[in-house]
């Protein structure tokens, strides 16, 4: 697209051999009395289309998390969509706006249950009230920690944090000690770095550290010949790097609108695995099944059993128990992301049966159900509004990932997160033709529920001003 622009005038003071420059051909011609250049003609500048929404870095202290009135979105647009932002300013500029603010409460029940589901926003407007190093430090240090544990499944809610606690410390205690031991440090490297303190207490960068402590945890466990003050040295060098590679890596995708996930801990977590020997847990069939060796066919109970250990192996808990639990967290979060959880990680373990072998074992520990799982929670409903479009995103998106997983697993690299986020990226940038599919802007995350509030017909701006 190539606009014509038309300047009608020029400072009475502009130079007499005045020329402008820019990066394409412009033709520029002048017309005046005496020689001297009094008006300027024609000037035509080839430019580009820049329908990209503005950017919202991650550590911007302006940062609204819960916003009342939703913006226009270009992501909603189809391909020959147009946006009349004539009509859409004259709109906004008559005090119309005014109508479309959400008073009404998040979409929780009522009365106790609005401290308890969703992003329970309340008690993070409470713990703001007084600064990060007060006297009421130690809550905002817990609900930090609680909300870091739930936030590689993109769960910000403490309660849920809680409960995968739990499901540590029933499984594997040692490992929930490292684990803490990395928040930890890596929430100190964030409040070295000054980030706001809703970054810090959602678990946004520090959730790397988590994931690098479970991973050190799990090597330590099943590897005990590795010496601990070289493990506790390389996890903490590593959990502090952590905090500022993600922040590098969301400030770098949040330009297009991406999320940065779990991309510094790949990186991180490849180079320990490599480097050091760790032992990576994402592999790792954690549960023996004897009865596999005996009846190698196929046995349907376990395949079940292996869906619901799927959520559990997120966190490196093959047992069935911490699965559960692990299950339950995200229902107290969101009922929406518990089923499409469930949907993902049970379309990755049908997939587990069709392209692995008997015994099947890495099928019924829900190693090939955890990313599909990651994968249908992201996609279906959290970074795209809840529809039948997003559900079928996200259904073959858990199918891509447990696809990816059997082809990395077969190779000698670290698995990680690595099919999960290759996947969610890839499908994020999904359109279908009349903006069904409707992405969330990064400024607008909360939970599902809430984002189908957001973006209902007649509570948008675009939806009332070209209506």
């Amino acid at each position: 697209m190539q606009p014509h622009i038309f300047v009608t005038s020029a400072p009475e003071d502009a130079p007499e051999d005045s020329t402008i420059s820019s990066g394409t051909n412009a033709s520029y011609s002048s017309q005046g009395t005496n020689g001297h250049s009094g008006r300027l003609g024609h000037l035509s500048v080839p430019t580009w289309e820049t329908a990209r929404r503005p950017s919202f870095l991650p550590n911007d202290t302006e940062m609204n998390i819960r916003p009342k009135v939703r913006k226009m979105s270009t992501y909603d647009l189809s391909i020959n969509d147009t946006m009349f932002t004539d009509s859409l300013e004259s709109y906004i500029n008559g005090g119309a706006h005014e109508d479309l603010v959400d008073n009404e409460p998040p979409p929780c029940l009522s009365y106790i249950t609005q401290w308890v589901v969703g992003d329970v926003q309340y008690i993070t407007d409470f713990l703001d009230r007084w600064p990060f190093f007060s006297f009421i430090l130690p809550l905002k240090l817990v609900n930090a920690l609680l909300r870091t544990l739930g936030a590689p499944m993109l769960a910000n809610n403490p309660f849920s944090g809680a409960l995968i606690l739990l499901a540590l410390l029933l499984e594997a205690p040692l490992v929930a000690v490292w684990s803490l031991g990395a928040i930890l440090v890596a929430l100190l490297m964030a409040l070295v770095l000054r980030q706001p303190q809703h970054i810090i207490s959602s678990g946004q960068v520090t959730q790397h550290g988590l994931l690098l402590g479970l991973l050190v945890g799990h090597s330590m466990t099943h590897h005990p010949e590795h010496p601990l003050f070289a493990a506790a040295l390389a996890l903490t060098l590593t959990a502090a790097i952590s905090v500022i590679l993600g922040i590098a890596v969301s400030t770098w995708l949040s330009q297009t609108n991406l999320p940065g996930l779990t991309v510094s801990y790949i990186l991180l977590g490849a180079a320990l695995c490599q480097g050091l020997g760790y032992h990576d847990f994402s592999t790792a069939v954690t549960v023996a099944f004897p009865n596999t060796t005996i009846t190698p066919s196929i046995q349907w109970s376990m395949v079940l059993q292996g869906v619901a250990r799927g959520a559990g192996q997120v966190y490196g808990c093959g047992g069935l128990a911490p699965s559960c639990l692990v299950l339950a967290a995200m229902m107290v979060f969101s009922p929406v992301v518990f089923l499409q959880a469930v949907l993902g990680t049970l379309l990755g373990a049908l997939c587990g049966v069709f392209v692995s072998q008997p015994p099947y074992s890495e099928v019924y520990s829900g190693v090939y159900g955890c990313h599909s799982l990651l994968t249908g929670l992201s996609l279906g409903g959290f970074f795209f509004v809840l529809n039948f479009y997003s559900s079928l995103t996200a259904a073959c998106g858990a199918v891509f990932s447990a696809l990816l997983f059997h082809t990395l697993h077969k190779s000698s690299m670290p698995v990680l997160t690595t099919p999960h986020v290759v996947a969610t990226l890839i499908l994020l940038h999904a359109r279908i033709r009349g903006g069904q599919l409707k992405r969330v802007d990064l400024i607008y995350l909360t939970f599902p529920e809430m984002h189908r509030r957001l973006f209902r017909p007649g509570n948008a701006i675009e939806d009332c001003a070209i209506a």
